[in-house]
C-alpha cells in the first residue's frame, strides 16, 4: 500500500486514514479462510451419515454456483468414468476456489459485523460500518467505490476519503499478485498431451523481482511453460484495467469540506512494465525453452457473420421467423418458472404478426417471456455466441427457480438469421426480476448486423420482448404466402408450442388462429399423406404412438409396411414378360422395393431411341415416401 502512496500524500493522511488502511489490509480478504465445517459440507462430508440443517444449507447454496459450470461438471463425470479422479478432483477444488472468491467479500462483511461490531472506534466515532463497506467494494465494480463517502468527519478536521481507500486496497490486493485467483487457463491443459498442473503453477508462479511505486510498475519472470506466461500475462491485463479504473474514480473525487482534497489524485502508471516476463533460458543450449506469442485461433467477424446469418447453416430463409418464436417460448418457460416462484399468475402467451404498414412488410413476434434488461443486451444479446441461457446469470436463475427445461434457442445466434431476410430490426423489451418487479423498458434500433445498435428508454408496461422485421422488399420469402398458407407454415415451424401462440395475419385481430400443446394432439400423421402415398393391396400401414412423458416425447407416426401373403417383405417380382420385336427379344418386369425412406416400383420399359432403333431402361416410381 505505501509504495502505491506518494510521500507527499502519504504525508498528509489522516490518522483515522491511516488506521483504515492497516485495518483494510488485515481484513479484507478473512472471508478467504471459511469455517471448516462450511468446506466439509460443500464437498457433502457431513459429520454424520446424514447432513445437519446446516449442512443442508451451506451444501444447497454451494451447489447453486457449482451448478453454474456445466461445462466443468461434465468434464468432472467424463473425468470420473475413466478414473482419473486426481484430476476431477483438481476441477472440484477450482470451483470450491472459485466460490471462495466470488464470495469472500460477503464472507468478511459477515464476520467484521458478527465479531468486530462497535469496536471499530476513532475517538468517539464507530467506524465499523466504514470497514465492512471498504471490504466489501473490493469484491464490487471499481467505479462502485464512486457511492462511498469522500469525506466521513471523525474529529475536528479529521476525514477518511473512502473512494481512495478502495482504491489503494484495491490495487495493493492486485499487486501482491497472490495464488488465490486461481489461473483458469491451466485448467485449458488439463487434457493437453503435456499438461501444465496446478501444482507446477504454484511451484513457478512466483515472480522473481518487481517494482512497485506510484509511477511505476514492473515484473521480471522467468516461465518454464508458455501456459504460465500466457497466466501471467491475462493477470497483468486486469491490473492494466484496475489501474486505468483507479485513475478514473481518484479524477472523480470532489471535497467540499477541506482545502487539500487534491492530495487525492496521485498519478498512477498506465501499464505494467511487463519486458522482463519471458521464457526460462536453457543453461545447456542458452536458447529459450520455448518461443512465446500470443496467438490463438482469431475469426474473421465478417465472413462468420455472413456464414452464420447465411442459409449454409439455415437451409431456408424462413428459418429467421421459427428462431424468433423458440427464443420467446424459451422467455415465456423462464417467465413462468419466476412466476410460480413467486406465486403470480401467469399465462404465457406468444403473439405472431405479419401485415403490410406504409409499404413495408413486416413480421413481428411478440411474448411476455421474461424480457431483457441493459445488461442481458450488452452480454448476450449483442454478442454473436454468447447465449443468456449458457450464462452463470441463468443457471444461478436455475438453481433459484427449480427450472429444469432445456432452452431451445442454445446457441445465442438466433439474432442473426434475421438479417437473411430483414435489414431493420426493432426491439421493444422489459425484464421481469427475480422479485417480481419489472426493470427499466428498453427500445432498441438495429439497421444492419454490422451496425451499431441505439438503444433508448421505452415506453412498455409488461414485462416481455417484442420484435419487428421490417423485410427486404425483394427477399420476403412470405410475400406470395397471406393467410392460410402463412398460419400453416407457422404452425409446421413450430407444431408442439409449449405456450398459447398466437398467429394474426393483415392485422386482423378477430380472426386470430390459437395455437398451443393441445393442438398437437388433434394432429394426426394422415395430413402428412400427399401424392406420393397411394393405397395399394400389397402396402400395408400401421399407426403407433410416439408418446414417452419421461423423455418429453410427444407424437405419432404411420408406417408403410411392404406385405405379401400378410409377411413383411422387401421386394416383390410383380411380372416378368419377353416381347420380341423385329425378331428380337427384350426381356421386361416389374418390382416393387422397400427402399431406407420408400417403396417404389421398378418397371423396364421399351422406347424408340432418336436412330430409331428400340431401347429399354428402367423406370422408377414411388409409392409411398417418408416424409
Amino acid at each position: 500500500m505505501e509504495r502505491m502512496i506518494p510521500n507527499d500524500t502519504l504525508s498528509k493522511l489522516s490518522i483515522p486514514e491511516l488506521m483504515m488502511l492497516i485495518l483494510c489490509s488485515f481484513l479484507h480478504d478473512i472471508g478467504m479462510a471459511p469455517e471448516e465445517d462450511k468446506i466439509r459440507a460443500w464437498k457433502e462430508d457431513w459429520d454424520d451419515v446424514f447432513p445437519n440443517d446446516f449442512e443442508k444449507e451451506e451444501n444447497s447454496k454451494f451447489n447453486r454456483f457449482r451448478n453454474t459450470y456445466p461445462g466443468k461438471i461434465q468434464e468432472i463425470n467424463k473425468l470420473r468414468k475413466n478414473e482419473e479422479h486426481t484430476k476431477a478432483n483438481l476441477i472440484e477444488d477450482f470451483i470450491i476456489t472459485e466460490y471462495i472468491r466470488t464470495t469472500h467479500a460477503i464472507r468478511a462483511r459477515e464476520i467484521i459485523a458478527n465479531n468486530w461490531a462497535d469496536r471499530i472506534i476513532y475517538k468517539d466515532k464507530n467506524l465499523t460500518y466504514e470497514l465492512t463497506q471498504l471490504c466489501f467494494s473490493h469484491g464490487n465494480d471499481s467505479l462502485s467505490l464512486l457511492d462511498l463517502e469522500t469525506n466521513v468527519l471523525c474529529g475536528e478536521d479529521e476525514y477518511i476519503c473512502l473512494p481512495f481507500i478502495g482504491v489503494i486496497l484495491r490495487l495493493s490486493d492486485l499487486l501482491d499478485f497472490d495464488a488465490k485467483r486461481t489461473p483458469s487457463i491451466l485448467f485449458s491443459h488439463l487434457s493437453v498431451r503435456n499438461p501444465v498442473s496446478l501444482k507446477e503453477w504454484q511451484k513457478h508462479r512466483s515472480i522473481q523481482a518487481w517494482i512497485i511505486k506510484n509511477d511505476k510498475i514492473a515484473y521480471s519472470a522467468q516461465c518454464i511453460h508458455p501456459a504460465i506466461e500466457k497466466t501471467i500475462n491475462v493477470f497483468c491485463n486486469l491490473i492494466d484495467k484496475e489501474l486505468s479504473d483507479a485513475s478514473n474514480v481518484l479524477s472523480r473525487i470532489s471535497d467540499d469540506f477541506r482545502d487539500d482534497g487534491g492530495i487525492y489524485k496521485i498519478m498512477l502508471p498506465a501499464k505494467v512494465d511487463r519486458r522482463k516476463i519471458q521464457p526460462a533460458i536453457n543453461i545447456k543450449t542458452n536458447e529459450p525453452l520455448y518461443i512465446y506469442r500470443d496467438t490463438s485461433f482469431e475469426l474473421s467477424k465478417e465472413q462468420i457473420i455472413d456464414l452464420l446469418m447465411g442459409t449454409k447453416l439455415y437451409s431456408d430463409t424462413k428459418s429467421a421467423l421459427r428462431e424468433l418464436i423458440q427464443n420467446s417460448i424459451d422467455a415465456c418457460l423462464v417467465a413462468q418458472s419466476l412466476c410460480k416462484k413467486n406465486g403470480t399468475l401467469y399465462s404465457p402467451e406468444i403473439i405472431v404478426r405479419y401485415y403490410t404498414d406504409g409499404g413495408n412488410d413486416i413480421i413481428e413476434v411478440e411474448d411476455n417471456g421474461i424480457g431483457m434488461n441493459q445488461s442481458i443486451i450488452e452480454n448476450y444479446y449483442a454478442k454473436v455466441g454468447s447465449s443468456y441461457y449458457k450464462s452463470k446469470e441463468f443457471y444461478d436463475l436455475k438453481a433459484q427457480t427449480g427450472l429444469t427445461f432445456q432452452p431451445i434457442s442454445r446457441f445465442g445466434i438466433g439474432i442473426l438469421s434475421c438479417f437473411m431476410v430483414s435489414d431493420t430490426i426493432e426491439v421493444d423489451t422489459r425484464k421481469l426480476l427475480d422479485n417480481g418487479d419489472k426493470d427499466t423498458a428498453f427500445d432498441i434500433i438495429i439497421e444492419g448486423y454490422d451496425s451499431i445498435f441505439t438503444i433508448k428508454k421505452g415506453n412498455r408496461f409488461e414485462h416481455g420482448t417484442r420484435t419487428k422485421l421490417f423485410l427486404r422488399p425483394k427477399e420476403n420469402p412470405w410475400e406470395h404466402i397471406r393467410n392460410e398458407k402463412f398460419i400453416q407454415y407457422v404452425k409446421d415451424s413450430i407444431p408442439n408450442p409449449p405456450v398459447l401462440l398466437r398467429i394474426e395475419v393483415d392485422q386482423d385481430t378477430e380472426n386470430q388462429i390459437l395455437i398451443d400443446k393441445d393442438s398437437f394432439d388433434l394432429l394426426r400423421p394422415e395430413v402428412l399423406k400427399d401424392f406420393r402415398w397411394k393405397n395399394e393391396s400389397f402396402v400395408k400401414e400401421i399407426e403407433i404412438s410416439l408418446n414417452d412423458t419421461e423423455k418429453g416425447i410427444r407424437g405419432s407416426a404411420i408406417i408403410a409396411l411392404l406385405e405379401d401373403n400378410e409377411s413383411p417383405i422387401d421386394i416383390i417380382e410383380n411380372m416378368q414378360r419377353t416381347v420380341t420385336i423385329d425378331n428380337e427379344d427384350y426381356n421386361l418386369e416389374n418390382k416393387i422395393v422397400l427402399k431406407e425412406n420408400e417403396i417404389e416400383t421398378i418397371s423396364t420399359v421399351i422406347e424408340v431411341g432418336l436412330d430409331s432403333g428400340i431401347d429399354t431402361k428402367n423406370v422408377t416410381n414411388s409409392i409411398v415416401k417418408s416424409r
